[in-house]
């Protein structure tokens, strides 16, 4: 019986150690805008002011905490509900304010001064910028390790590089014998916009095995001519239902005769995905890429799945 109780207060002092160590605040982290942040306690108030943070939040069961979104922040459609804060790169920050949060966690395109004025004003905040898939995984962790749910994290981010891991295999023995294959990504039809060098989407067409051809022109989102687009000659065209402000579907893309010129529209290399899965970095970033790798080589379809 000694014996037993003994092991009891060894296992119940070893699960308070484990909880200690997992919530160890004060925590000093630098964010990617170069700012150091002090979260000197477990979040219990938390505001995204972007959609793959909002999905990362509730991936992590920490949905109770999350007080309020931006307006785009539609995934999972419980977050619909969640009290809107204005648009991601202009929050309302008296709205903000009014909310106490302990903690506001931004993306990419927030403005630096939205979350300069936060701090400012004695909001904590921390701003991500992944571009890439390893990028996302890393953010997801330190959220995760941020607001105390490490053990979801882990679980998450394991699950994200073992699927990528063996999904880039896939790439890398395709281009073993097959030059990359010249991509172009429409972010919008009118004018015509793309992703250029640098971007998330370029990343993304590169670990999908392709070469995005927007990494030629200036800027990280520049306009495209036709003319350039012909000359570009572009092999796989890729688009969005969200391209056009009236909604595009496969059959209006292949429609359109001042493309017809080009490789990708001849061989019938044009494809739809879904604008969601491959502009968030969130834990659905897998399916962005799997979409992505299906269009540069639709031979891997079976496979992919």
């Amino acid at each position: 019986m000694k014996k037993l109780i003994l092991a009891i207060l060894i296992i119940s002092i070893f699960l308070v150690s484990i909880s200690s160590a997992a919530a160890d605040y004060p925590i000093k982290y630098t964010d990617d805008l170069g700012r150091e942040v002090v979260i000197k306690a477990e979040p219990e108030r938390i505001i995204s002011l972007a959609p793959a943070i909002t999905e990362i939040i509730y991936e992590l069961g920490l949905e109770d905490k999350l007080v309020a979104v931006s307006s785009v922040c539609d995934y999972p459609e419980e977050a619909l509900a969640k009290t809107e804060v204005g648009r991601i790169d202009e929050p309302n920050l008296e709205k903000i304010i009014s909310l106490e949060p302990d903690l506001v966690i931004a993306e990419s395109v927030s403005r630096i001064r939205s979350l300069e004025r936060l701090t400012e004003l004695g909001i904590k905040n921390i701003g991500f910028k992944p571009d890439s898939i390893n990028d996302t995984i890393n953010m997801i962790e330190d959220i995760a390790y941020l607001s105390a749910a490490e053990s979801a994290g882990q679980k998450i981010t394991a699950a994200m590089e073992k699927e990528y891991l063996r999904l880039q295999k896939l790439v890398a023995k395709k281009l073993e014998n097959n030059e990359r294959k010249r991509v172009f990504y429409e972010i919008w039809s009118d004018p015509l916009y793309t992703a250029g060098k640098g971007t998330f989407i370029d990343s993304l067409i590169q670990a999908a095995g392709g070469y995005n051809i927007g990494r030629e022109a200036q800027g990280s989102w520049p306009t495209y001519n036709l003319e350039s687009l012909i000359a570009a000659d572009p092999e796989v065209y890729i688009s969005s239902q969200h391209s056009n402000p009236q909604g595009l579907t496969l059959e209006d893309l292949r429609q359109k005769k001042v493309l017809r010129e080009i490789s990708a529209f001849k061989n019938d290399r044009v494809y739809l995905v879904n604008q969601d899965l491959v502009n968030r970095p969130s834990p659905r970033i897998i399916e962005g890429y799997k979409e992505l790798i299906r269009a540069i080589f639709p031979e891997l379809k079976k496979e992919i799945n």
